[in-house]
């Protein structure tokens, strides 16, 4: 017997009792509003009643399958334990969730509709049978395919990092109030107003992100000094880097080799004021710029796009099987790199079973 809905306050819990006797405990146990319970199962049968002698509980019974049925009720941690209680009380064992239930923990802790979708696919077993398939081929046929999506899989919950940076006053702050719709941040004309890492939790096309507002990069003292040194921490784990630089300049402030990006965005913020600016004004930097506007909008959508197509270049169609958890993208990609077979099907097994 097993709680197959996450722990913790639901409206709805879900008991799953399985096992040879799972029929018999169902019919000691539950009285049915209606007619009695028949004496052989029924698979998909549902059945509206009481658990649990005296007044009991009000229930839904299912049958699951053909040793295992399941009781559906209010989902108060008190009553779920109590539900629990009454067939412990005739002789069941209580167990672990399997794996499937991580998937509906995940499920349940979605932060957009997007991702929910490619969880949801998982639980339906889509990412199970593309393992199953994979191993029953002789050379491990679609392993590379299952791995394409590894990155996705990492951030189905855990959003990708998207960081803002560049040099005082070029704008960050009101981009980052641009791109979330709302002032997160404080904006001002003094150098150094931003003196921490500043995050928000976004979505970008149905896509989780947590982005970082980030203290203006120059030599600074005291506060300002610390601010910056942990806009630097910040930068070293960003998926991301948004590099914003100051169209009303003369000159276009490049991020010096001291400071790790992963994937670099570049842009020019203000570019409502900008008068006569052009390549040139770069002194022959030839890097790709976007021209942006915090103020008026003009070019946002735009720059969210491309964050999406440097975090996500290769969205999964629907139905896709997903490594839907850091640990199972680690395993696949490892899989993937192992040189010896035997050591990929161990890893593609252990996908199977962990939890």
């Amino acid at each position: 017997m097993s709680l197959l809905t996450p722990k913790g306050v639901g409206a709805i819990a879900t008991v799953e009792v399985s096992g040879p006797r799972a029929w018999e405990l169902a019919r000691t146990l539950f009285r049915p509003a209606g007619k009695p319970l028949p004496d052989a199962p029924e698979l998909h049968r549902f059945w509206f009643g009481t658990l649990g002698e005296g007044a009991g509980d009000e229930v839904v019974l299912a049958v699951a399958g053909e040793s295992t049925v399941e009781v559906h009720c209010h989902g108060g941690r008190r009553v779920v334990r109590w539900v629990i209680d009454q067939f412990l009380a005739h002789g069941c064992a209580e167990r672990e969730p399997t794996r499937s239930v991580s998937v509906l923990d995940l499920l349940v802790r979605a932060p957009t509709l997007r991702t929910a979708g490619i969880l949801l696919d998982q639980l339906h077993g889509t990412f199970d049978s593309a393992v199953r398939r994979i191993l029953a081929s002789p050379d491990l046929a679609g392993l590379p395919e299952l791995a394409r999506f590894a990155s996705v899989g990492r951030h189905l919950v855990t959003p990708w990092k998207v960081v803002i940076a560049g040099p005082p006053n070029v704008g960050k702050s009101s981009l980052v109030n641009a791109l979330a719709g709302y002032q997160r941040t404080v904006v001002s004309d003094v150098a150094g107003t931003t003196r921490d890492a500043v995050r928000v939790q976004l979505a970008f096309d149905g896509w989780p992100v947590e982005l970082t507002d980030t203290a203006g990069l120059r030599d600074a003292v005291g506060l300002e000094a610390e601010g910056i040194e942990r806009g630097r921490r910040v930068l070293s784990e960003a998926d991301v880097v948004v590099w914003v630089m100051d169209g009303t300049s003369e000159k276009m402030i490049w991020p010096g080799d001291d400071i790790p990006v992963a994937k670099l965005v570049a842009i020019v913020n203000k570019s409502d004021a900008i008068q006569g600016w052009g390549p040139d004004a770069n002194a022959g930097d030839a890097r790709e710029l976007m021209l942006v506007s915090a103020k008026t909008g003009h070019g946002v959508p735009k720059l969210v796009a491309e964050i999406v197509r440097c975090l996500i270049p290769d969205p999964p169609p629907p139905g896709a099987a997903v490594p839907y958890s850091p640990e199972l993208a680690d395993r696949v990609e490892a899989a993937v790199a192992a040189t010896d077979r035997g050591e990929a099907v161990r890893l593609l097994r252990d996908c199977l079973t962990a939890g």
